[in-house]
């Protein structure tokens, strides 16, 4: 009689999630650190991932038209204040609430969008076929366009020209895809005379390759010795140092920028959003693609461009704001890049952080912080990078919302992606500072249409406070051989692995956990699951 042989449990185990968002169609190919689906999930370098914190408003009172344009003004006094642009007006934020500019602006074209700088203590915008004007903290004005008509010497003349966009670089300021003599010249570029952003000489110009591939200026960037300057078809830079040595480079002529977009500038590239591919950037070298992991949701149509994407850079994280509908209703999502994982192409989550037009606003001498306008939260000014660790979003008021949350693995297979398998029960790695339980949904066979089990995992709450180190017990004597001490680790290292339900017969097992339904924060930091494979017949 043949013996039976018992068959040893197998095990599989994901220790780490940085590999990020990936929607490619092929989900059982993903990486072991992928994940086919997740929302409102940062993911460690280390490994784990834990639910983002949540975002906080700056004005309480909500404007009330949608923000379009955002930059900051800083002084060499110390003044510090966010300028934004909505409906017709403008408004600066010191602190707080927004303040409406001083008369002597012209009213803005409802729905456009301004872009400006601060240059020797003055703030100067630009919304292309409104006149340029400036703000000093106190007082502001139109700056009529220059009329080197009248002074046909090629004199330097005052005033600013109409423009698109403007930016401050090696002293000179710059503004382009202008409007002149009553046509748009939407490949100039222009400088002002060093230093002096309100006088211009009429031969101070480029046209940046009108003949070529024809298209238009949509940004600018600088970046150390070099301006950027985007075309909606290419990519460009001016270096140089005065009038008679600024020259043009090309790039390339393969990918641009979306207009009305915003480049983000990080410490040594510039990302930027071409209309047909994602995200790229620029690093002095090379051009290098970040979004080829998302990139299915441009081709089947989920990202949509009734706004153009909006980027921001701050605290080693890239965010863009894009449209995302949900169940055909229009929403805008917020991706975020963390291009320190997979270095330099980095590695994506997604989030529901209502954001439009982004900017990272660096006051001398403080940290540098990520503003978003709300888009669905009309006339709210949000802050990305909230230190206060916050559980919840708060877009207006004292009004507290609550973040869903969720995570989903690849599919777990074994060593063999077809053979049948007895899932045992798994085991979860999973932060303990709380009590809160996490829904799980459990999919089987490359099945998404609907879970084969669900339960919920139930953690219960625990803090460092009980261990030896740091606060005396019972006996305050110090030179007492009786005296205890006490100490605390830090709460974030308290976890807890928590045994699941056997999973069952299947050749594949994916994994859904979401977050809590009280406001609470959670983690996971690894998962390991057992198995025996089944014959195959």
């Amino acid at each position: 009689m043949a013996k039976s042989v018992k068959r040893e449990f197998s095990l599989e185990t994901l220790e780490s999630f940085s590999g990020g968002l990936n929607l490619r169609a092929d989900q059982f190919n993903l990486a072991k650190n992928e994940s086919p689906d997740l929302l409102n999930v940062m993911v460690d370098p280390r490994g784990g991932i834990k639910q983002r914190d949540g975002i906080d408003r700056r004005n309480e009172t909500p404007l009330t038209t949608d923000i379009k344009g955002l930059w900051g003004y800083h002084t060499q006094n110390g003044a510090n204040a966010i300028i934004a642009n909505h409906g017709t007006i403008l408004s600066y934020s010191t602190t707080g609430n927004f303040t409406t500019f001083p008369a002597g602006i012209s009213l803005r074209t409802d729905g456009s969008r301004c872009y400006g700088i601060t240059m020797n203590d003055v703030a100067y915008g630009v919304s292309y076929d409104k006149p340029s004007f400036k703000w000093d903290g106190t007082n502001g004005a139109d700056l009529a366009s220059p009329n080197w008509a009248a002074d046909p010497s090629d004199s330097a003349v005052s005033g600013m020209p109409q423009a698109q966009y403007i930016e401050f670089w090696n002293n000179f300021c710059w503004v382009a895809n202008v409007y002149e003599d009553s046509t748009g010249k939407k490949s100039r570029i222009r400088w002002s005379q060093a230093n002096n952003p309100e006088k211009w000489r009429e031969s101070d110009y480029i046209d940046i390759d009108i003949g070529e591939r024809g298209g238009q200026i949509t940004g600018l960037a600088p970046f150390g010795d070099r301006l950027v300057v985007f075309k909606d078809n290419g990519v460009y830079i001016i270096t140089g140092f005065d009038s008679d040595s600024f020259q043009v480079s090309t790039v390339t002529t393969d990918v641009g920028m979306i207009a009305l977009s915003s480049p983000a500038i990080a410490p040594n590239r510039v990302y930027f959003w071409d209309s047909e591919t994602g995200v790229w950037s620029y690093d002095r070298d090379s051009i290098i693609y970040h979004f080829d992991s998302i990139k299915p949701a441009i081709e089947d149509g989920t990202v949509k461009f009734n706004m153009a994407p909006q980027m921001a850079f701050g605290n080693n994280l890239l965010f863009v704001s894009l449209d995302w509908p949900i169940s055909s209703v229009d929403e805008r999502r917020t991706l975020i890049l963390d291009p320190t994982i997979n270095s330099p192409v980095g590695a994506w989550v997604i989030t529901d952080i209502d954001a439009g037009a982004m900017f990272t606003y660096r006051p001398p001498g403080s940290k540098p912080q990520v503003f978003a306008a709300c888009v669905a939260n009309t006339g709210s000014l949000i802050c990305l990078e909230d230190e206060n660790k916050r559980v919840t979003d708060r877009y207006t008021g004292t009004t507290e919302k609550h973040i869903s949350s969720y995570f989903t693995t690849r599919w777990v297979t074994g060593r063999n992606p077809i053979v049948n398998k007895r899932w045992g029960k798994p085991r979860m790695i999973t932060l303990a500072t709380a009590t809160l339980t996490l829904p799980v949904e459990v999919f089987k066979n490359y099945d998404k249409a609907q879970s084969s089990l669900d339960f919920n995992v139930s953690i219960t709450g625990r803090t460092g406070d009980s261990l030896w180190g740091t606060a005396k017990w019972n006996n305050t004597d110090p030179a007492s051989g009786f005296e205890a001490v006490w100490t605390g680790i830090p709460n974030d290292l308290i976890a807890d692995i928590k045994r699941l339900p056997t999973l069952g017969t299947a050749t594949s097992v994916s994994m859904k956990v979401f977050g809590p339904t009280t406001n609470n924060t959670w983690e996971i930091n690894a998962l390991a699951f057992t198995y025996v494979p089944r014959r195959m017949r």
